[in-house]
Order: structure tokens, then sequence, then C-alpha cells
């Protein structure tokens, strides 16, 4: 029983150890970029956004009109929203909202869909070569019920794992870690995760996109003709997952 314990706990000890590596060697990267390209202001408190008041300081310190390195935001957002999505860590939603501030709710976005797709496909490929052992070990169980899903759902896999994205099923994670150990081929689960995470960063980058209107002018106003518009489709938004799950779970009664 003991001998049998302890070659499990080595045969997870590699796979652990190169994801640290992994983890460390990235982590050290993205700060050093941070600090290297950041203007000066963003660089004297480094520390991911957790509050609105947090999103509010780094949107002074980047979107200073006389700045010159609008581009180098861009850079150090977008390796830092994958580096999130890449290894798990909360984070982005307070990114997404601050993604709104700085350049508007369309081009934010775009932008945030594609990092979170890439962060999300590099998750899926570390899993793939480092994940076998620890899932074998943690998590058959929930493999065993997704998989059953998955093959109920294989001719229409791409609106499946959108669907997955925009409701919480399945927490995100366990989505990226499981993909590649259950045949998802890695464009549509790219793609269906571009568009999955849409809905919901919507309501994130219009929130940004609304505290930067509100907080540009000193007679603050909400009940402006686009603050009320960005409201409505917020709401609207919200619902989405609301009747999505509706629906599917009446499919899923309707089966049994």
């Amino acid at each position: 029983m003991s001998t049998s314990s302890s070659s499990r706990r080595i045969s997870l000890a590699p796979s652990i150890i190169t994801l640290l590596t992994i983890f460390s060697f990235s982590a050290g990267a993205v700060y050093f970029t941070l600090k290297t390209l950041l203007p000066e202001e963003g660089r004297q408190d480094l520390a991911f956004p957790k509050t609105f008041q947090d999103v509010k300081k780094l949107y002074t310190a980047l979107a200073r009109k006389d700045s010159p390195d609008d581009f180098r935001t861009v850079i150090c957002y977008v390796l830092t929203y994958i580096f999130l999505q890449s290894f798990a860590i909360p984070g982005s939603v307070m990114l997404s909202v601050l993604g709104g501030m700085l350049w508007g709710s369309l081009r934010a976005l775009v932008l945030i869909s594609f990092c979170a797709a890439t962060g999300a496909t590099i998750c899926y490929f570390l899993s793939s070569i480092l994940g076998q052992a620890f899932i074998k070990r943690y998590l058959s169980h929930r493999m065993e019920i997704w998989n059953k899903q998955l093959a109920e759902e294989k001719k229409n896999l791409f609106s499946y794992i959108i669907f997955l994205r925009v409701t919480p099923f399945f927490p995100n994670w366990f989505v990226n870690i499981a993909s590649p150990h259950l045949e998802v081929g890695v464009n549509v689960f790219y793609w269906g995760t571009f568009f999955g995470v849409a809905p919901l960063s919507f309501i994130h980058v219009q929130a940004g996109e609304t505290l930067q209107r509100l907080s540009a002018t000193d007679e603050i106003s909400f009940f402006t003709i686009p603050n009320v518009v960005s409201m409505a489709l917020i709401s609207i938004a919200a619902l989405i997952p609301i009747s999505i799950r509706r629906k599917y779970t009446k499919e899923l009664n309707k089966v049994e």
C-alpha cells in the first residue's frame, strides 16, 4: 500500500517540478516586462487590481493623453492577462474592467477574447504535456461524467464549448485541463473559448467604459443616454447565461 502511494507521488513529482519551473519563469518574465515598459506611475505599485479603486489607480497611471507608451501598455496588459489565464489565477475580471476603461467596449472585448482564448489554450497544452498523472489521480470521476456529455454533444462540440464558457456547469480551469485528454481539438477549443467568454466579458468592459465616462467629468450625471444604454445592454447580456441554462436544463429533462 505504501509502495503504491509513493510510486504515485513519484509519478507526479516531475510534472509538478516542471510546472513550477515554467510558472516561475513566466512570472519573472511578466514582472520584468511590466517593470521595463510601464510608465513610472504604473511601476510604483505593481499588483493585480482587486477592487474598483485599484482599477481607477491603474487607469490614472496608464491613460495619460501625453503618454507615448500606448503600445507598451497594450503589451503589458496582454502579457498579464494571458499569464493569469494560463495558470488559472483569479484577477481577470478587474483586468477586463480596466480594459473597458482604457480602450472602450469593442476594442477591449476583442482584446480580452484573444487573451482569454490564448491563455486557456496555453493551459490546454500544459495539461496535455504535464497533466495526465494529476487527472488520473484527482479528477477521474469528473472526467467520466464530462466524457459522457461530450459524447452526446460530439456533433455540436463547438457550440457546447461556447455554452460551457457562458454558463458555470464546469469551472473554466477544469475545462482547460480536461479538454486535451478527452479529444477536444485545439481549434474547436480556442475558438469556442474566444466566442464563449464574450458575453460575460462584455459586461465587464461595459462597466469599465461606464466608470471611465463617469470619472471623466467633474459633474457626475448617471442618467445620460450613453450610460442608460450601456446599463441596458449589460442587463441583456446578463440574461444570456440564464436563458441558455434554462433551455439546456429543459432538454436534459426531456431526455430523462
